[in-house]
């Protein structure tokens, strides 16, 4: 279990090494504190709404050429709060449109370019 927004709820860690394999591919930076979780798709999307900013808006935009729904959005990454002990956090959707490597390569990719 883990506390996000507020509400307890149950969440699946994605294992460090598969993001560290992916982060390789990405960067030569030494790997980040990520905490990645998978949440079920009701919790995933009430975190999407609480979480929803102008720069998320803009960087979707910017990536898919309109803001999506969260219907489709498979993941999200974002700074962490001091009481996380990591630096990003990291969370994808139960049922996502794509795969888990897809999604872990595209949110790393925003963690070593720097968008957040």
């Amino acid at each position: 279990m883990v506390m996000l927004e507020g509400i307890q709820m149950k969440a699946q860690r994605i294992p460090k090494k598969q993001l560290v394999t992916v982060w390789k591919t990405l960067s030569n930076k030494p790997f980040p504190k990520v905490k990645a979780l998978k949440l079920s798709d009701e919790d995933f999307n009430h975190v999407i709404e609480h979480r929803r900013c102008p720069e998320d808006d803009l960087r979707e935009i910017e990536e898919w050429g309109r803001l999506l729904s969260t219907k489709g959005t498979d993941a999200c990454v974002f700074n962490a709060d001091d009481e996380d002990n990591a630096d990003y956090i990291m969370l994808v959707r139960e049922n996502p449109y794509h795969t888990l490597d897809e999604i872990i390569h595209h949110e790393l990719n925003h963690i070593a370019k720097g968008d957040l």
